[in-house]
């Protein structure tokens, strides 16, 4: 028996395997690798849809759409570097009797930043009555004031599902929500209610059914204990804290690249580029997909192998990178415009130099979320903190000078060059201390 690329069992002997390019192995024998890149599949297809139907259906409400969207990914990532990853990366240094009280903690954490974030989204509500942010937004703020929490439940129990393997588990989620919502938002269009904001809530009600299914037939076991709670925070935090540190000078420029846009180019051009960000976006099919599979397979090669194992993975992350969002790059680059007058319509034309920066600087946001997989499976947050600050400065800066004389060009450029210079630096830093890290696995140091 011998294991096909695919993850499947093929009765074969071992002088009949099938051979292929060793950029490929990290697929050979990890199903699960497959499984997370087909997860992605539907779950950006759901997103690519949702898009679509709005530009075609309500083209005005695609820019809100997409504000909403940034500020559900802005807290997304806050959530994962505070709970989630910690989760992933801790997981393995738990005695098994102690994981259900590990788990209460972390929950506990979570609902506090699940109070933080809808006090957050609140004061913008407010913002926007007393004229400081554009009223096309209320209407989608107020719905994510409802659904954001379980927007986000639904990210920390996938997160929670990938880490110890359940991807099957993943898989039925997100393909449930996917056909409610698109079921949904088709029935909205219909009736002539779909927007920005009703987009939201029927995300947000698909998360809700599915979720609640999920808990009540699989959920884990979880345990609160008063002890355990400040224990596992200062464990948590040791990590935590750099990571939260970097999420928000790192994500703080790319979630106002958006309303500087809208403040630029209107809503009209924040829909054009939201169009385009939604082509270039399937390509986290293959990127958030991988990364889902890096990020707790790291974490546990570091801790077994040590130095080589972790090598080892991160050659063959960067290669895969380079050959699948690469390759698409290149179609984008000769298709990319025909595409999108297709699927968005005529007024989406002549769009070809934005999609091909934007595919560009997927390749490079592959390459920093692979280096950022191995610092964080070393715990060499810290310096990861520094790389955000200096990218902060350099997007921000970049924002400022391209965005308005560029419009929607200008934020693809924008977009380009904070990619770009964070692949670059996290890359240095990963080769920087793979080279300074126990050669033998933690276990057995």
């Amino acid at each position: 028996m011998v294991t096909f690329w695919l993850g499947l069992q093929l009765p074969m002997d071992k002088s009949q395997q099938l051979s292929g390019s060793r950029l490929f192995q990290t697929l050979l024998n990890h199903q699960d690798a497959l499984v997370c890149l087909f997860n992605q599949g539907v779950v950006s297809i759901a997103g690519f849809a949702t898009s679509v139907l709005i530009g075609r259906l309500a083209p005005s409400e695609l820019g809100v759409y997409y504000i909403g969207l940034s500020l559900v990914l802005f807290a997304r990532g806050f959530q994962q570097q505070l709970v989630s990853t910690p989760y992933s990366i801790y997981l393995h240094r738990q005695l098994d009797e102690d994981m259900p009280a590990y788990r209460g903690s972390c929950l506990v954490q979570q609902f506090g930043f699940l109070i933080i974030a809808v006090v957050y989204l609140l004061a913008q509500v407010l913002a926007a009555g007393a004229g400081w942010v554009s009223m096309e937004v209320m209407p989608t703020l107020i719905a994510l004031l409802v659904f954001l929490p379980v927007l986000l439940m639904r990210e920390l129990v996938r997160h929670y599902c990938f880490t110890h393997s359940a991807n099957m588990s993943v898989l039925v989620i997100d393909g449930v929500i996917s056909v409610l919502q698109i079921a949904t938002l088709v029935c909205f269009g219909y009736l002539g209610i779909l927007s920005g904001a009703s987009a939201w809530i029927a995300i947000g009600v698909s998360c809700v059914l599915a979720i609640g299914v999920w808990y009540y037939r699989s959920g884990p076991k979880i345990e609160f204990k008063r002890e355990r709670l400040k224990q596992d925070w200062k464990l948590n935090w040791s990590f935590s804290k750099w990571a939260v540190s970097g999420q928000f000078v790192g994500s703080l420029p790319m979630y106002l690249l958006p309303l500087l846009l809208l403040w630029s180019a209107g809503s009209e051009g924040t829909g054009y580029f939201a169009a385009c960000m939604t082509l270039v976006g399937v390509a986290n099919i293959f990127n958030t997909g991988m990364l889902n599979f890096l990020t707790p397979r790291a974490a546990k090669v570091f801790v077994n192998e040590g130095t080589a194992g972790l090598k080892r993975l991160m050659v063959r992350m960067y290669g895969l990178f380079l050959v699948a969002v690469g390759g698409f790059a290149v179609f984008l680059g000769f298709f990319g415009s025909f595409v999108s007058v297709k699927l968005f319509g005529p007024e989406y034309a002549g769009l070809q130099s934005v999609l091909i920066v934007l595919s560009v600087a997927q390749l490079f946001d592959g390459f920093s979320h692979t280096a950022s997989g191995g610092l964080f499976a070393m715990e060499k947050i810290k310096d990861n903190f520094w790389v955000d600050v200096i990218l902060m400065v350099v997007t921000i800066a970049a924002a400022l000078l391209l965005i308005h004389p560029f419009g929607v060009l200008g934020a693809a450029l924008t977009t380009l060059v904070a990619s770009l210079v964070s692949a670059l630096l996290r890359t240095g830093l990963l080769v920087k201390f793979l080279g300074k890290a126990p050669a033998i696995g933690v276990k057995n140091v």
